[in-house]
C-alpha cells in the first residue's frame, strides 16, 4: 500500500488526454504533485492518505490560468467607469496611483485580489504592476501561483525615477525568487507608447540572458495602431519584431488591432496572446481576431485584466463572453466550441506562460493545482456535457474547493489561508481613504 498526502475521491475528473476519457475517478496527491488518477476502487486499494476530500457530485478539473491581470488595482474597482481607455488612465487611474501607491497599499490590495482569484478558481495568474516583491509576499501568504512583472515605463512612476531603476528592481526580484515554488518574476515593459526602443531592446537582451518571460500590452486600441504607423512607419507587432523584441519568450495582452500579417508574425515567433474580453468590451477597445490567431497556430489564452477595468475576476465569465461574442462576429456557431474554451482557460494559458509541463491539465506528475465545482445546483442540472456547462452555465459560486501545489486553499467556498473579515475591513479603509482624496 502506497502513501499519499491527500486523496480526492469520486469526482467527475476532466482529463484532456484523448487516450483517457473523463469519468468518475479519484486522484492521489503527494508532495504537491498528482501521484495517480484512476478509478475510485483502484485508488482506494492502492493508496492510504493523511486526508481525504470528497468530490461526489463535483467536477474536478485543472485550476484556471489567468494570463493577464493587475491584481493590486483591486482597490480601484469602480473608481472610474464608462470611459475610453486613455481618458480612464490619464484622468483617473494614474492620478489615483500617484496619490496612493505604496508598498503597503500594493500588498493589501494584492492580498484582496489573490483571495478573489481563489474564489474564482484561478490557481495561477500572470500580473503586471508595481512593487512586485509585495505582490509576491501576498501571493505566497495566500498560496497562489504567480508570475509577476514590474511595469516598466520611461517616465517617473511609483517609487521610480526612470526605467533603469525598474529594470534593476526586476532583476533583483528575479534573483530572489528564481528557485521559489510559487512565484516567478518576468519583465513587464508596459507598452510601445510608454517604453522607447532602447528600453525594449535592453529588456530583450536581459530576458534572453536570464530565460525570463516578457509580458506586455500590444495593440489594445486603434489609437495605439495609428500612432505606431505615424512614429515608426510600422504596425505595432511589426515594429516590435523589427527591433528583435520577439526573439524571446513573449506574451502580449489584448492584441486587438492586428492584421493577418501581424497574426502570422506572432505565430512564426511563438508569441502567445492573452485575450481580455470583458475589459475590452467595457472600454470599447475592440475585438481580438481570435479565429485568425487559432487558424494560424497562435497560442491563445484568457486574462481578466484588472478589476478597475473589468470589474471582476471571473474566468468562467470570460469563457462565456468570449465564446458567444466570437460566434456572432464570425457568423458561425461552431467557432470556439465549449471544450476549446475550457482548454483556453487552463492548458492553453499554461502554454502561453511556458508552464504546460507543470500545470494546466490533470496528469500524473504535474502540479496538483486543482479545482472542484459543485453540480448539486439547480442552474447546472441536468448536465449532459461538463464542458458545455463550464462555458455556458456555471458561475464562480459553484467553485467549491481549490488546491494549489497540493494544498487546500479553499474548502466549501471558505478560504483556508486568510481571514476574509480582515480583507473586508481593509477594503473599507482604503475606499474611505481614496474617496477623501479623489
Amino acid at each position: 500500500m502506497k502513501t499519499a498526502d491527500l486523496i480526492i475521491e469520486n469526482g467527475l475528473v476532466l482529463q484532456y488526454d484523448r487516450s483517457s476519457s473523463s469519468g468518475i475517478s479519484s486522484i492521489a496527491v503527494k508532495d504537491g504533485r498528482i501521484l495517480d488518477i484512476d478509478l475510485p476502487d483502484r485508488i482506494k486499494s492502492n493508496y492510504n492518505a493523511d486526508s481525504y476530500l470528497s468530490a461526489i457530485d463535483k467536477i474536478v478539473m485543472p485550476g484556471f490560468v489567468n494570463t493577464h491581470s493587475h491584481v493590486s488595482m483591486t482597490y480601484f474597482r469602480g473608481l472610474a467607469d464608462d470611459l475610453p481607455l486613455m481618458e480612464w488612465l490619464n484622468d483617473h487611474i494614474w492620478p489615483a496611483e500617484s496619490k496612493h501607491l505604496s508598498a503597503e497599499f500594493v500588498y493589501d490590495a494584492a492580498l484582496h485580489g489573490c483571495a478573489e482569484m481563489i474564489k474564482n478558481g484561478i490557481t495561477t495568474f500572470n500580473d503586471m504592476y508595481f512593487y512586485c516583491g509585495e505582490v509576491a509576499k501576498a501571493a505566497k501568504k495566500i498560496g497562489i501561483r504567480a508570475i509577476l512583472s514590474e511595469g516598466v515605463l520611461d517616465f517617473p512612476v511609483a517609487q521610480y525615477q526612470n526605467s533603469q531603476e525598474i529594470i534593476d528592481y526586476t532583476i533583483k526580484q528575479h534573483d530572489k525568487f528564481k528557485h521559489d515554488e510559487l512565484v516567478q518574476i518576468a519583465f513587464g515593459p508596459h507598452a510601445i507608447y510608454t517604453c522607447g526602443t532602447d528600453t525594449l531592446q535592453k529588456i530583450t537582451k536581459l530576458a534572453v540572458a536570464r530565460d525570463m518571460l516578457v509580458h506586455t500590452h500590444l495593440s489594445e486600441t486603434k489609437t495605439e495602431l495609428e500612432d505606431s504607423l505615424k512614429k515608426h512607419k510600422l504596425r505595432p507587432a511589426e515594429y516590435l519584431d523589427s527591433i528583435g523584441f520577439f526573439d524571446n519568450k513573449v506574451i502580449v495582452a489584448h492584441a486587438i488591432w492586428l492584421d493577418e500579417k501581424e497574426q502570422s508574425l506572432l505565430a512564426e515567433k511563438n508569441v502567445a496572446v492573452a485575450i481580455n474580453t470583458s475589459s475590452n468590451l467595457k472600454l470599447a477597445s475592440g475585438f481580438a481576431p481570435i479565429k485568425g490567431y487559432m487558424d494560424k497556430g497562435v497560442t491563445v489564452s484568457l486574462g481578466t485584466d484588472g478589476v478597475a477595468s473589468n470589474n471582476n475576476l471571473s474566468m468562467l465569465e470570460e469563457m462565456s463572453y468570449t465564446a458567444k461574442i466570437h460566434k456572432l462576429l464570425n457568423e458561425d456557431p461552431t467557432v470556439l466550441p465549449a471544450e476549446d474554451m475550457v482548454k483556453m482557460a487552463t492548458i492553453e494559458g499554461a502554454k502561453a506562460l511556458r508552464m504546460d509541463n507543470e500545470i494546466g491539465s490533470l496528469k500524473q506528475g504535474k502540479k496538483a493545482d486543482i479545482i472542484l465545482l459543485n453540480t448539486r445546483d439547480l442552474n447546472v442540472q441536468p448536465m449532459y456535457n461538463p464542458y458545455s456547462h463550464l462555458t455556458y452555465a456555471f458561475s464562480s459560486e459553484q467553485i467549491s474547493d481549490v488546491l494549489i501545489d497540493g494544498k487546500i486553499i479553499m474548502q466549501d467556498r471558505k478560504l483556508v489561508t486568510i481571514d476574509e473579515d480582515e480583507l473586508f475591513n481593509k477594503a473599507e479603509y482604503y475606499r474611505n481613504k481614496i474617496r477623501e482624496n479623489k
